[in-house]
């Protein structure tokens, strides 16, 4: 089981990976692609979770590495022009605001600072709402 997780982490920071490193020739990540990875499925805990449980648990150098892979993946987001309901302008705020949100979380991680981590992880998963219901009336 340890060697399955140790897989699936490898493979899910790889595609994170993958996500944030697209060239100017490269597709831009979709919104959807970039949600997933960051918020995971029903059957897979995404980046947030995993960089969550590991600054919990005070595995620093596990969340430094998740932490990078968020900001890399949520810097695509503003890249991309607003879903279908809302306006551009929030579009634009929100989805920059997010990617910043998680340089927060990475600076908190390099640092080792649990308080900040914990901070910058509530804030972070708690922006989701604000921009869910402004762009896809959703929780």
């Amino acid at each position: 089981m340890l060697r399955k997780s140790g897989l699936m982490f490898v493979g899910m920071v790889a595609l994170v990976i993958a996500l944030g490193t697209a060239t100017a020739d490269e597709k831009t990540p979709t919104v959807k692609e970039i949600m997933k990875a960051v918020a995971g499925s029903k059957t897979e805990k995404g980046i947030c979770a995993k960089c969550a449980t590991a600054g919990k648990d005070m595995k620093w150098e596990d969340a430094q590495k998740l932490a990078k892979s968020l900001t890399e993946c949520c810097a695509n987001l503003p890249k991309n022009t607003k879903p279908g309901k809302g306006e551009a302008e929030s579009w634009e705020k929100l989805s920059k605001q997010f990617a910043e949100q998680s340089q927060a979380v990475a600076k908190a991680a390099d640092d080792k600072d649990s308080k900040a981590f914990d901070a910058a992880i509530k804030a972070f998963t708690g922006s989701c709402m604000g921009c869910h219901m402004a762009h896809k009336g959703k929780k």
